[in-house]
């Protein structure tokens, strides 16, 4: 009778604890949709600040008459260049992540190796990786760049296999394959103009660099810190960075207009605090490769707001690209779910 007991209770205890896990893998998935969708939303404001403000007809169309409509549409003279966008995104971020931590009194040490790896891996790589991806922009169109870019899953996985034992299921490799697949049918309509060796191996490398963000998100000695503790280093370290590459190559300049730093504020708000913090966390809670995996949602949240932001349409092609990235990714998630079950 005892030992029934005590099965039944074991039993009881092992449901509890794979109700949890697969809580805490729902948590996951959750976060890194959001991170995506903030992301997905980030480019649209970049955009109107190295334009200098939104297009005119989303303005007439989103405001018609009001008086202040005006003063949001685009105009050259107040636009902001690439180092500079990077440079203050990251420092309103690390301001922000840094008032956040004194207001709910986190402890901000962090040990020396940890400092090293928070300012190189973590801010270092988020800097590269974005400066990459604007360098490229020069050399070869958006949608090559972005496609090339989004290979990064790919390097997550395999360095995860090889680095970090971490375990990749055939689903894992279906789910990129078709999110890959997608984003390429995503961005197939940006296929224009000259292309050059140059260009490609600054977006390969840009791919390079966010793997390894990704994957220091997981595996080095900051991943237990806080990820409001972490945003402080890693946005400082890359707004630092940044403000040194721009002003090696003269290209910094302060904005003066106030919807300028509206738009700055709100990127770094949303991509840098709220987007950055989600996605640590689900790094976290599912490792760096479905992360990963995940986280190709981000151009079609990116595709859906410039349709709402420039009237672009979605046709055919960028349709079934979407379709195939949203089924890599219900892939990825069928996936996690299984996991909890393998493990009892």
């Amino acid at each position: 009778m005892s030992a029934k007991n005590n099965s039944s209770a074991n039993k009881r205890a092992n449901g509890g604890s794979c109700a949890k896990k697969g809580g805490s893998v729902f948590f996951g998935v959750v976060c890194v949709i959001l991170a995506s969708a903030c992301y997905g939303v980030t480019p649209i404001l970049s955009n109107a600040a190295l334009r200098g403000g939104l297009p005119r007809a989303f303005v007439q169309r989103s405001l018609g008459s009001l008086p202040f409509a005006d003063s949001l549409i685009a105009s050259p003279a107040r636009a902001v260049g690439n180092e500079t966008l990077v440079a203050l995104c990251m420092g309103i971020a690390c301001v922000l992540s840094l008032l956040s931590c004194l207001i709910s009194r986190k402890r901000l040490g962090v040990s020396g190796r940890q400092l090293v790896q928070l300012s190189t891996l973590g801010g270092g790589a988020l800097a590269s990786t974005l400066l990459l991806i604007t360098y490229a922009y020069l050399h070869i169109p958006a949608g090559m760049t972005i496609v090339i870019n989004f290979t990064y899953p790919v390097f997550v996985l395999l360095a995860g296999i090889l680095f970090f034992k971490e375990k990749a299921s055939y689903a894992l490799f279906t789910s990129l394959v078709f999110a890959i697949a997608g984003i390429a049918l995503i961005s197939s309509a940006s296929f224009s103009g000259s292309v050059d060796i140059a260009g490609i191996l600054l977006a390969l490398a840009s791919g390079v660099a966010y793997a390894v963000y990704f994957l220091a998100g997981r595996n080095s000695s900051y991943a237990a810190l806080d990820t409001s503790v972490s945003n402080v280093y890693i946005t400082g370290a890359a707004s630092l960075l940044s403000f040194m590459v721009a002003a090696v190559s003269k290209r910094l300049t302060i904005p003066s207009d106030f919807f300028i730093w509206v738009l700055l504020i709100l990127e770094a708000a949303l991509g840098y605090i709220f987007g950055l913090r989600l996605l640590l966390r689900g790094i976290r809670i599912l490792g760096s490769a479905p992360a990963a995996a995940l986280n190709t949602l981000e151009p079609v949240f990116a595709s859906l707001t410039s349709m709402l932001v420039f009237g672009e349409a979605i046709g055919v092609l960028k349709g079934c690209g979407i379709a195939l990235v949203l089924l890599g990714a219900l892939i990825s998630i069928l996936a996690l779910k299984r996991k909890p079950r393998s493990a009892k």
